[in-house]
């Protein structure tokens, strides 16, 4: 990494002192967040403490907790920019990997299918098919590049215990595989609780899994009244995504399903900032659906027909 500015170092010794400035590994940071080199100092002391609590980045350090107020300022953050021309943005878009939906039409409305490096959020009412569309994910992920898949593991992270692993073996067998050699490629963890979701999500962001499924992600997270617990949840499910964005970051798909609260997503601005892509599971009777695309950086809004079978989610 390039030696800081002298305007940089002045403004990190201001408070934390010449002597006793120790700087956080920072390579590993670099490769999952490309546009920003981050550096960050502490006093001396500090630093130990703040791994105790959890603070095993520079960016888990320089966004603290609001609890942890106290160590604001003993910690300093210094982020340079690093431009990128057009071309090269584009040169990696080209190269970015998509995991197939296993339906044509909903591959269509994604352009390909599910980006890898990204987070998409799928909502929809109870009984919708959010969860039949994860099992999905789950067998498809494992699929060879040529028929759509990743050639990867699946984490499927259950927070309301949903997951059906026989659902997993009727998918699998449907789509030529192995049903247990796939059930086993299916990594799960139950959280149902806000402390084990963290930690859950903490560990995708080194798991060998090539996608990341969160099966809901409002589920764990304390509901209580007044503006302080409004506003706590929303800076948990900012942290969370922000985690999910850095799994996503290393080459990854993410999927978070997400329940309906006054007949629109819950977790409001927060969640659906925080993802990428937004699809909307509408019933339509019986076992069909209607897939809507409702955000997308580059894709207009659609709209994709499926119906949900002892096989999977197919094309209508």
């Amino acid at each position: 990494m390039p030696p800081l500015s002298s305007g940089a170092r002045s403004l990190v010794r201001k408070r934390c002192g010449r002597s006793s400035l120790l700087a956080f590994p920072s390579q590993a940071y670099q490769s999952r967040f490309t546009p920003f080199l981050v550096r960050v100092y502490a006093s001396r002391g500090v630093r130990s403490r703040l791994r105790r609590l959890g603070a095993r980045s520079p960016l888990d350090a320089a966004l603290l907790d609001p609890d942890l107020a106290s160590f604001a300022g003993w910690v300093r953050a210094v982020v340079e920019p690093r431009f990128r021309s057009g071309l090269e943005v584009m040169a990696k878009r080209v190269a970015v990997e998509r995991l197939s939906t296993g339906s044509l039409g909903l591959d269509r409305l994604l352009g390909g299918g599910l980006e890898a490096g990204y987070v998409t959020e799928v909502a929809g009412e109870f009984g919708a098919g959010k969860t039949q569309l994860c099992h999905q994910l789950a067998v498809m992920v494992q699929l060879p590049r040529e028929k759509g898949g990743l050639s990867g593991k699946a984490l499927y992270i259950d927070t309301e215990g949903t997951f059906r692993p026989e659902r997993v073996l009727s998918m699998a067998r449907f789509r030529g595989l192995d049903p247990e050699l796939a059930l086993e490629s299916v990594l799960v963890v139950e959280a149902r609780e806000e402390l084990e979701l963290l930690s859950a999500v903490a560990s995708a962001r080194s798991s060998e899994a090539r996608l990341v499924v969160v099966d809901t992600l409002v589920a764990p997270l304390e509901v209580g009244e007044g503006v302080e617990a409004l506003a706590r949840r929303q800076y948990a499910l900012s942290r969370l995504l922000r985690m999910l964005r850095e799994a996503a970051a290393g080459g990854r798909v993410v999927v978070v399903a997400n329940r309906m609260s006054m007949d629109k997503p819950a977790g409001g601005l927060a969640l659906s900032l925080g993802c990428h892509y937004g699809l909307l599971i509408r019933k339509l009777g019986g076992s069909r659906r209607l897939v809507e695309l409702v955000r997308a950086p580059h894709l207009p809004a659609g709209f994709a027909p499926v119906v949900i079978e002892e096989e999977g989610v197919l094309d209508a």
